[in-house]
């Protein structure tokens, strides 16, 4: 649900373990900020930045990522 370059902080991922572990893998961890970029022309995947790292997640993964406002 970010709007392009807003940014919220990783609450909970709730998906497999393997997709988390991979997830974990790219510092999406608990407690990271996250941001959004853009998105692709065809809508998905999207563009995130993550510890000064980009990553193209499917919307279906995003879905699973919880996120917080507050810091």
């Amino acid at each position: 649900d970010l709007k392009k370059n807003e940014i919220a902080v990783i609450k909970k991922i709730n998906t497999h373990k393997h997709i988390k572990e991979r997830l974990h893998s790219f510092g999406l961890i608990r407690g990271v900020e996250i941001e959004f970029i853009k998105k692709s022309p065809m809508g998905c995947p999207k563009i995130y930045r993550c510890l000064d790292t980009t990553i193209a997640i499917r919307n279906k993964i995003a879905k699973s990522i919880q996120i917080t406002y507050e810091k």
